[in-house]
């Protein structure tokens, strides 16, 4: 019986044991000294404020256009006999250099006719004038013998000699209007310019009115580049209410047979209206010399898509940061002597894409973080970009 209640309470007993065992030596396990986790420190790129970046750069765009264009448009009919090799699509030409010559067969022949139109109306003035004095001394010589009364205009041919002025007049005009269309056979480069497009070659019969090709001056090129409102008080235009700088000056980048290329204009006036639809303001920018080679620099072409950027200076006590600085609310992140974030409102003037110029809030020489963060409190420490991690402790962080 004894026996039988051993076998019963000994794994009983055993687990116990161990239970107790298990528990003595939970208790004089060693303990591991509880430690804070580490403090975030995120790494911030910065920017000094008024340190570069001085300019304020509003940006347009626009395409080329030549100032003056004209078409070629003959004015007399008549064969081309012969054709500049200058006249081809993008060829250049010079004030006063033949383009197209004409047949004048038929206009020196009508030149010839009327010079000798204008040699018959002067015998008939001649004559006419002899005819009068004719009639003037008869008619004394009439009056002295019978004391008749005075002659009446048609007696003394004096309608007659009008009649031959105007005829003389009218056939000097004649000779004058042949002597033009002489002169029209030959079409001429009314500047210097670029041919933008010929229709015409050698053997062709041109009719009086038709366009057979078009020029461009290249002495200027314009730029219409459309701005918002707003932009304007930041744009130097030259004689306008804007600005009193007599040089407006301006960039011009455009990207031209894989490479990037610079030209320098200037803001010249605005255009005649706003854009109904977009309501922005046009602004006419002129590039002298557009067309010169400089360098590995190639001409404008016309029509090509271009950068325009103006340039100005803002007030003196304004100060300019990167775009990237502003946040919402007109909020930046300022970054203390002991890298933590100062989280300060500012006035600003004008938000660019590029840079914001601020009026009021900032100092120069202040450091203002330029990475985006996903969250950021006041005071909340930082790491500048290059620096080691820094020690912090509970209270130098919220």
């Amino acid at each position: 019986m004894i026996s039988r209640i051993l076998k019963l309470l000994l794994p009983v007993l055993l687990v116990a044991v161990a239970i107790y065992a298990a528990m003595i030596m939970i208790k004089m396990k060693p303990q591991a000294p509880r430690q804070d986790p580490p403090t975030s420190q995120p790494v911030v790129t910065i920017h000094t404020v008024g340190v570069g970046g001085s300019e304020v750069r509003i940006k347009g765009f626009g395409s080329v256009k030549a100032k003056r264009s004209v078409n070629v448009v003959p004015q007399v009919s008549g064969e081309v006999l012969e054709k500049s090799s200058s006249f081809e699509p993008g060829g250049y030409c010079t004030k006063g250099q033949v383009l197209l010559s004409i047949d004048n067969t038929d206009y020196a022949l009508a030149v010839a006719r009327a010079q000798a139109d204008v040699a018959q109306m002067e015998y008939n003035l001649a004559r006419a004038e002899e005819e009068s004095q004719v009639a003037r001394r008869e008619w004394d010589g009439m009056k002295r013998s019978d004391g008749g009364s005075e002659p009446s205009s048609l007696v003394l041919h004096e309608p007659q000699l009008k009649l031959a002025n105007a005829n003389l007049d009218a056939a000097k005009a004649s000779l004058r209007q042949a002597n033009v269309n002489l002169q029209r056979c030959t079409i001429t480069a009314p500047f210097d310019g670029r041919i933008l497009a010929a229709d015409v070659d050698a053997g062709q019969y041109l009719r009086s009115g038709n366009a057979v090709g078009s020029l461009y001056a290249t002495d200027v090129a314009e730029i219409t580049v459309s701005l918002p409102d707003d932009d304007l008080a930041w744009v130097a235009i030259e004689g306008s209410q804007y600005t009193d700088d007599p040089q407006a000056k301006v960039d011009i980048f455009a990207d031209f047979a894989g490479a990037r290329h610079q030209w320098e204009g200037r803001a010249v006036r605005l255009g005649g209206a706003v854009d109904s639809r977009s309501r922005l303001v046009p602004v006419v920018v002129e590039i002298p010399n557009p067309y010169e080679v400089n360098g590995t620099r190639p001409p404008l072409v016309e029509g090509m898509f271009v950068e325009v950027v103006f340039r100005s200076t803002p007030q003196n006590n304004s100060l300019v940061i990167p775009r990237s600085a502003l946040r919402p609310n007109n909020e930046v992140w300022v970054i203390t002597d002991q890298h933590t974030v100062n989280v300060r409102t500012v006035e600003v003037a004008r938000a660019g894409l590029d840079e914001a110029v601020i009026n009021s809030g900032l100092e120069p020489g202040e450091m203002i973080c330029t990475s985006n963060l996903q969250y950021v409190t006041e005071g909340m420490p930082v790491r500048l970009e290059g620096e080691p991690m820094q020690p912090v402790s509970k209270d130098g962080a919220e």
